[in-house]
């Protein structure tokens, strides 16, 4: 048996509705800095090795981690957050502005529509998700994956057997992805039994 825990970035700068910057260089606030640490002072596990997405905030948050159980943080591609508005049609823009952007995304989407050249179509994203699902078996046991919540619901969603093909499909997704506990630096365990079944939950430290 495998347990794997995935662990949403702390606060960053886009979360408090700053203006835009490129989805790579978004930091974390004083606040998601604070968070991170408060995480790693309760968090019950050893871990065997961390890995990261290459934004930035995530990198923070896994840093933290890093340096208290002298283990390097190794970037995977293949954890980085769906990065579907480009840089360039978001540019000044604060978080207010963002979301109606966002809105309409949402409502619009088809499977292999972009924003702009330098931003994500939703195939990109499924297509990482799906690959770490492929390759999930070459993971050490007690591996900490710090991430975004969207890729976490994607995983979960991808874990269900749910399709993505339509629009309606990116809709029903987006209903899923709001709809889970996804706040910064939640924590997601995902066990996976000797016969290959995976169950995916909300990990509780409280419970803990």
């Amino acid at each position: 048996m495998k347990t794997f825990y995935f662990i949403r970035h702390g606060q960053s700068a886009a979360n408090t509705g700053a203006k835009s910057m490129p989805d790579i260089e978004i930091p974390l606030t004083v606040t998601g800095q604070k968070q991170a640490q408060q995480l790693v002072k309760k968090f019950p596990i050893s871990p065997s090795k961390i890995y990261s997405s290459e934004l930035l905030r995530a990198k923070q948050t896994a840093q933290v981690f890093a340096h208290l159980y002298q283990i390097p943080s190794e970037t995977l591609t293949i954890l980085n957050e769906f990065s579907y508005l480009g840089f360039e049609n978001i540019n000044g823009m604060d978080g207010q502005e963002r979301r109606k952007l966002a809105q309409l995304y949402w409502e619009n989407a088809t499977i292999e529509y972009r924003d702009h050249p330098d931003s994500d179509c939703f195939k990109d994203f499924l297509d990482r998700v799906d690959l770490f699902i492929e390759r999930i078996d070459t993971f050490h046991d007690n591996s900490l994956f710090f991430g975004h919540g969207i890729w976490i619901a994607l995983l979960a969603w991808r874990l269900l057997g749910c399709p993505i093909e339509t629009t309606l499909d990116i809709k029903a997704f987006r209903q899923f992805q709001t709809s889970l506990p996804l706040d910064n630096t939640v924590i997601y365990k995902l066990s996976i039994s000797q016969d290959g079944v995976k169950q995916l939950q909300k990990f509780d430290l409280l419970s803990q």
